[in-house]
């Protein structure tokens, strides 16, 4: 067995948290039946409500709330296949992580909002094969072309500042890592998205750029920062910024977007280039560019997954709550001299 959210545990906070309320009520009625004299004597002058029932529906509620935390932890056992097919594009998503993606010019950082893009594109290009690349001196694919998005969400999450040990931003490794990484020969359904600062300071992004066109790759690239520049921050052990990045003379190294290299890199291959935009219409623009192409007849793939079965704890909470609202508080007694 296993649980597809089992954060939503923490809820079952509320269970002992009820409990404590109805127990606290309890005595605080008495106190109040206390005040107007001898407890005995009050609860026969007032033989309507019973104190047992009372309890009793307060422990159903307990348990229906018990079981419907546990339905929305998903619960999940018995696996089951599934074949996935997929018409569509090749896409990977290549994400520069040199510590220059750590500046806060674009909220919350550079770093964060390329892997937020990247989450929200791989939202919005359900059907198509989806890859990750990590780069900065050297390039890793980090996630190959899958259809299988929870895996590839995995591994996005992995993705940050420092990741990869040689420092730099080479984005002609990033490119060619790609290349080796696109497994169709059909020159119409490749395409990349760089999500980078654009640094360039090794390699020759022209040359690269062209192969890639020869290729049939297209490339977007997505601007990720501003042209005035922002200082590097140095983090300690918490997060907290200790420090600057400095150069020779000790002083603050600025990291500029580099919109050239970007601009350059997708017209060259028939790409588009975006800046980061605080309401993120890149997003949309890009998604809606890849999913106007013309896509192919991509390969099937088998996955393993568990079937879900929450339905069973939530329909055990349903009949808890069922019988905590037909059991009525009044007392046995009562309610035969009523009829």
């Amino acid at each position: 067995m296993q649980f597809a959210e089992p954060q939503a545990f923490y809820l079952w906070f509320l269970v002992p948290l009820w409990l404590v309320f109805h127990a606290w009520s309890l005595k605080r009625k008495r106190r109040a039946a206390a005040s107007f004299g001898d407890v005995a004597l009050v609860s026969r002058l007032s033989p309507m409500t019973s104190t047992v029932r009372d309890r009793v529906k307060a422990w159903l509620f307990a348990a229906s709330l018990f079981f419907l935390v546990l339905a929305l932890a998903r619960p999940q056992w018995g696996r089951g296949e599934q074949e996935v097919f997929a018409h569509g594009v090749d896409v990977f998503l290549v994400l520069d992580t040199s510590f220059s993606m750590d500046a806060t010019d674009i909220a919350p950082s550079r770093m964060e909002r390329a892997r937020y893009i990247a989450s929200q594109l791989m939202e919005r290009l359900q059907g198509n094969r989806i890859g990750v690349i990590a780069f900065s001196g050297a390039a890793f694919v980090q996630c190959p072309l899958t259809l299988d998005y929870g895996a590839a969400r995995i591994f996005l999450d992995t993705v940050t500042t420092g990741i990869i040990p040689e420092p730099g931003t080479n984005l002609v490794q990033a490119i060619e890592a790609a290349i080796r990484g696109f497994v169709s020969r059909n020159a119409r359904y490749k395409v990349i998205v760089m999500l980078t600062d654009g640094e360039q300071q090794t390699g020759d992004a022209a040359a690269i750029a062209e192969k890639a066109r020869d290729e049939g790759i297209v490339i977007h690239g997505v601007g990720i920062g501003t042209p005035g520049g922002e200082p590097i921050p140095v983090r300690g052990d918490r997060g907290e910024v200790t420090d600057y990045v400095r150069d020779d003379n000790g002083q603050p190294v600025l990291s500029r977007l580099d919109e050239t290299t970007l601009t350059a890199l997708s017209l060259q291959t028939g790409g588009d280039y975006f800046r980061v935009s605080e309401r993120d219409e890149e997003i949309e623009s890009i998604a809606t560019r890849i999913l106007e192409m013309e896509g192919a007849e991509l390969e099937s793939q088998l996955f393993t997954r568990y079937r879900e079965r929450y339905t069973w704890p939530l329909g055990v909470a349903i009949v808890l709550l069922l019988v905590d609202t037909g059991l009525g508080r009044r007392r046995r007694e009562a309610l035969e001299k009523a009829a």
